[in-house]
Parts: structure tokens; sequence; C-alpha cells
């Protein structure tokens, strides 16, 4: 909480007086607070700019969502989809990666949430069961960095522990104390994305090191929770191999193949729209330098020779610790599966938890 500093705090009428609002004009007194009719006053106009993404990280916009606050994750064209629901309270993150994606997706000057606590947890309920899904809330804003502030997860927790869907949190941040002592009867998974740490103190701005997110993730699974990695994005550099080789060494030090609920492993593809923006932000940067391509969902992505490449071997690297844990592919064709893996997610049984159609 010490670390977040709001300079500005938008905010339409029906979200002023919410509880969720005035605790937060409560935390921020010296931020400057402006009424706005909608969220179609702070839109970027004609696109966003560096300057414009830099500031938004340090504003908030207070609104109401009417509905829809959960949906499945649409995937992407031509890619395997692993049937995710994507939990929507919060649309922005205080963190500064250079290779977030949403530098180019969100369109609002600031980070927004959503007030209306009491409509998004009656939503997620109602989802999560429903049917029996993975739904997490990192997709678009990270599951931990600002939960001092909306306070959601220790009700996300309780209400998984009584369903039979899984609850993703998924962070780079290291400050799990909140969450530890909670009855969350294995319903919830705890994720950190990891990057080697030479990528993390260039490329991943105000989040916890990748050693410390281990240890977070080991407090966790000492305390009965399942908890997941996500290896990205994968960034190819000169020594790419070594360096992921000896995160991975890390991690399985601290962490049993055991309490792993998944694994998931990403290249780096990006919208080339973004390359103005994180050039112009991140000027030490190397990560779009690499050997890219257009890819059928027009975003850029690495060569195949080089993704099946990092597939397959850092596959082969978790692996030596464990041969039946949940390893699998975000966004990729069944080709480049059938290359890296030797089949496809449907032909693999443990990954039917994560495959299978709800």
């Amino acid at each position: 909480m010490d670390s977040l500093k709001f300079s500005e705090i938008y905010f339409t009428e029906d979200a002023e007086n919410l509880p969720l609002s005035k605790k937060i004009f409560a935390l921020f007194k010296s931020a400057r607070k402006i009424p706005v009719a909608s969220a179609k006053e702070l839109y970027f106009a004609p696109q966003n700019t560096p300057e414009e993404v830099t500031r938004a990280k340090k504003a908030l916009f207070l609104t109401v969502k009417k509905n829809n606050f959960i949906e499945k994750c649409p995937g992407t064209k031509g890619h395997l989809c692993c049937n995710y629901f994507v939990a929507k309270n919060i649309l922005g993150c205080p963190a500064d990666c250079s290779y977030c994606y949403l530098q180019a997706y969100l369109n609002t000057r600031a980070i927004t949430v959503f007030a209306n606590t009491d409509g998004f947890l009656r939503d997620f309920e109602r989802e999560a069961s429903r049917q029996t899904i993975r739904i997490g809330t990192g997709e678009f804003s990270d599951s931990l960095l600002m939960d001092d502030v909306v306070n959601v997860n220790r009700s996300l927790i309780e209400i998984s522990s009584k369903t039979k869907s899984l609850l993703e949190l998924k962070t780079k941040s290291a400050d799990v104390n909140n969450i530890l002592k909670l009855n969350h009867r294995e319903r919830t998974v705890m994720a950190w994305s990891l990057n080697p740490p030479e990528l993390s103190e260039t490329e991943e701005k105000d989040t916890a090191g990748p050693l410390e997110r281990i240890s977070a993730a080991a407090k966790c699974a000492e305390n009965g929770y399942l908890v997941a990695f996500h290896f990205d994005p994968l960034i190819y550099f000169e020594g790419w191999e070594k360096a992921y080789n000896e995160l991975t060494e890390r991690l399985f030090a601290e962490i049993s193949p055991e309490h792993i609920a998944w694994i998931s492993l990403g290249a780096l593809r990006y919208d080339p729209t973004i390359k103005p923006v994180v050039y112009a932000r991140f000027p030490d940067s190397k990560i779009l330098c690499g050997e890219f391509i257009r890819g059928d969902d027009g975003k850029n992505r690495y060569l195949k020779y080089i993704r099946m490449e990092m597939f397959s071997k850092i596959r082969a690297m978790l692996e030596k610790h464990g041969t039946n844990m949940r390893i699998y592919l975000c966004m990729e064709s069944p080709w480049i599966w059938k290359q890296s893996f030797g089949k496809l997610p449907h032909d693999i049984p443990r990954l039917d938890p994560i495959f299978k159609t709800p």
C-alpha cells in the first residue's frame, strides 16, 4: 500500500458515495478529485501516447459496471484456448512492465476500479457456482498489488472455497501475508509470472523480484495453497537458456511439484501498435529487437523455430523435476503444440482439467 501513489482520482456520480470510493478518497487525500460524466471523457484520443500511458499509472477512475464482470477469455485466431474465465474488477495495473499488452489494449487515462464491489462479488459467485471453471482476476490487472485498497481477495477466496471452480490470483507481488491463514479449501491457486532476474530488473518495474515471488509461493504452499507459474512472456536473449535453467532450479529448490497446479509457457507476442510506446517509455529495453513475424492474429511473434526451441527446452528443464506436472502453451497453434510437445493438449490426459470445455 505504501508504494501506491495516485495524483488524480476521477469518478462518476454513481460511484462517488459507494463505500469503496469513500475508502479510496480517504486513503489518497492529496490526490485531486475530478468528477466526470463517463469513461469517454478519459479515453485516449486519437490514441494512447507514451506520456499518457505513464500518467495513467498514477491516476484512478472510480465508476460502476452494470454487468459482464465475468467473461470467457476470447482466445486468439488459430490458437488453442485453455478455457479460462476472466474476472474484471480492475482495468489497469500500478506495476510497469515494458512488454505489458495493456499499454496498447486499454484506452482510458487512469486505472479503472469498478467501485460496486457487491455487484462484482455477486457475478463471481454466480459464475463460479454455476459451472466448474478456472477463473482469475490477473488478466487486466495484478491480483495482489492493489488489494490493500480494493480488498476483494478474502471474499473471492471464501466464495471459491464453497464451489468446485478454481480461483487463480496471478501476481508479481510477494506480499501474501493477508491471505495465508484463510480457509481456502484448495479452491484458490496462487500464481506468479516468472522471468530471470536479469530480465525482471530491467523490464518489470515496480514488481517483486522473481526470487521473492518464488519465496512467496513457498509460503503459500506451506499454508496448503496450490500454486502456479506462468513463464510468460518468455523472452529470447543471449544466454536465455542458462538464465531460465537457473530460474527453474531455484523454483524447485523451494517448491515441490505436488504443490503446483499448472505451469504455462508463452513466448513474447505483441500488437505492432505498442512498439513506439515501448521504445519511448523503455529506451534501454531490447525485448523487441528479436526476430519477429506477423501472426494470423495480427500480433508479432518470434519465428517458429525460436518458439519451438524455447518451449521444448524449458519444458525439459521443468520435467526434470517431475513428469506429471500440467505444463501447457498459452496462445499457440496446434502446429506449434505438435512440434514442441509431440501432441495436442486434448491427447495429454493430465491437461483435461485445463483444456476440456466446461
